[in-house]
């Protein structure tokens, strides 16, 4: 240990909304609550009797994650396994381990399906406010229960989620060890950085997502179809009105025209690469899915180890030798080409191909807010006690810059209080069965010693001194508030947001993008 270990600040949940935002979340500050929501329908706490979770939603698909035999931690290759949520819970109650881990769950068949709440978490949103009164006016991304058991504590690996999260233990305790976001370039992530934004959040190059943790396209989308909306409203309001009205209107067809433009661009630069497309309308296919865009940001990447249908050759794994988080297979065997291969017939589409299957292997398999830094160098490193272990064949020196790292926050989070945590701070968690029946409810008898969480995921807002107002882009966030609530859409702003963007002449037929793609 090179420097004490850092601890964060406790506040009673009975704070206002107000106060939380301008203390902890407008400067972007991890904080523990010692309590649970107070909203009235936050009435999770009877989700410690698993028969009532079971009774509720065994019927439920999920899919659960078996911990890594040699590593002895969850978050790395392992194959998640689909069962009934009963059949889950059942296998807690035995005393016979390892037993594997309820995580974020996702739906693969239909993304926009359940976006807030994906299972089980559909089956029991009675049992919760959508948004916690002291969030104020965050917006939600998702929700997730967290739910395993291990008598002697199992680590999640060090890693960073896209959205700020709010994390309410329920049973068992936790052990979180933080780092900012700032400490990137000393934790290793499997990921490129694309941009460190000013509320914190990480953007890699192959996921590049905005401020508000929007990826681009999507924002794009929600924006063409707020002023498409905008349009139709404006449209039956200035039926046979004056100019002023027929201006506002041209401005606001500007505005779509260029919001159009920039997705029809994004979707060529999506295709670059891919087989040529010379349909623009294809190209522009599939804008009503916005919400499915939403469903599948970075917080809802494919874990490690998720094998979809048709991925035979990956049905079958061995553990014999585990290499470990943070190792990179650039050290297999030979280098690809024997020495003693001196045919050359001049193909130079073999030799294309071997750089294509090359630069194949040599992309991680793994999400890119992970940390290559294994748990067990990780806690060691930092004089924390660990049951993971070190990759067969680990060396200390392949992490020099973890020396450089700033001493991590360490906090022992205990079942009935919450956590606060912006976006993209790191964290490794270590979560611990209950040991006892203290402090545990009788009707958590006999249905074994778990822990559980429910956390709730926000977009991070990126207007951080508008508490009314926490994200920047108002036309495109105003329109999904409207959208989710099911509201007409709004027009007063149209004049000054077309004046953000600058005027541009509208011309009869298809826009240089348009004629672009199809070419």
């Amino acid at each position: 240990m090179r420097q004490e270990h850092l601890s964060i600040e406790r506040v009673d949940p009975a704070l206002s909304a107000e106060e939380f935002f301008s203390r902890y979340v407008s400067k972007r500050r991890p904080v523990i609550i010692t309590g649970l929501i107070d909203d009235p329908s936050f009435k999770v706490g009877i989700w410690s009797d698993l028969s009532y979770l079971s009774q509720k939603a065994g019927d439920v698909q999920v899919m659960v994650e078996p911990i890594h035999p040699a590593a002895n931690q969850y978050g790395t290759d392992v194959e998640r396994i689909s069962v009934t949520f009963g059949d889950f819970l059942d296998s807690l109650r035995s005393n016979e381990g390892p037993h594997p881990y309820l995580t974020t769950q996702y739906s693969e068949e239909e993304p926009d399906a359940e976006t807030f709440f994906p299972p089980p978490t559909n089956a029991l949103k009675d049992d919760f406010p959508v948004v916690p009164r002291i969030m104020g006016n965050l917006f939600l991304q998702q929700v997730n229960l967290w739910l395993g058991k291990s008598k002697d504590g199992s680590s999640s690996g060090l890693h960073h989620d896209f959205h700020d999260n709010l994390y309410c233990l329920l049973r068992g305790r936790k052990r979180f060890v933080l780092f900012p976001p700032s400490e990137i370039e000393n934790l290793y992530p499997y990921g490129t950085l694309e941009a460190l934004h000013p509320n914190g959040l990480i953007s890699y190059a192959d996921i590049p997502v905005r401020a508000d943790g929007l990826s681009k396209r999507a924002a794009c989308r929600a924006r063409v179809r707020a002023l498409e909306q905008q349009i139709d409203t404006l449209r039956e309001r200035t039926k046979g009105k004056g100019k002023r009205q027929s201006k506002e209107l041209r401005a606001l067809m500007d505005a779509h025209d260029e919001a159009l433009d920039e997705l029809a661009m994004l979707a060529l630069d999506e295709q670059d690469g891919d087989d040529e497309v010379d349909d623009f309308d294809a190209l522009m296919a599939g804008l009503d899915d916005v919400d499915a865009e939403l469903a599948v940001g970075p917080s809802k990447t494919r874990p490690r180890g998720d094998v979809e249908q048709g991925d035979e050759e990956d049905e079958e794994q061995e553990w014999e030798e585990w290499h470990g988080i943070g190792h990179s297979d650039d050290k297999r065997e030979g280098s690809g080409k024997d020495d003693d291969d001196d045919d050359d017939d001049g193909s130079d589409e073999d030799d294309e191909d071997d750089a294509d299957v090359c630069e194949e292997q040599a992309e991680p398999s793994e999400p890119p807010s992970f940390s290559r830094i294994p748990t067990a160098h990780l806690h060691q490193f930092f004089d924390i006690p660990t049951t993971a272990a070190l990759p067969l064949d680990f060396s200390p020196s392949e992490f020099p810059r973890l020396r450089k790292a700033a001493a991590p926050h360490v906090i022992e989070l205990s079942a009935g209080e919450m956590l606060y945590l912006p976006a993209s701070w790191w964290h490794e968690v270590t979560s611990t069965s209950a040991g006892d029946a203290r402090g545990q409810p009788p009707s958590q008898a006999g249905h074994g010693d778990v822990h559980m969480a429910f956390n709730y995921w926000f977009y991070p807002p990126d207007a951080l001194d508008d508490f009314d107002a926490p994200y920047e882009d108002a036309l495109v966030w105003d329109y999904l508030r409207s959208k989710s609530r099911g509201e007409e859409p709004k027009v007063e702003k149209v004049a000054s947001e077309k004046a953000k963007t600058g005027k541009r002449a509208r011309k009869e037929g298809d826009s240089e993008v348009a004629k672009k793609a199809r070419r």
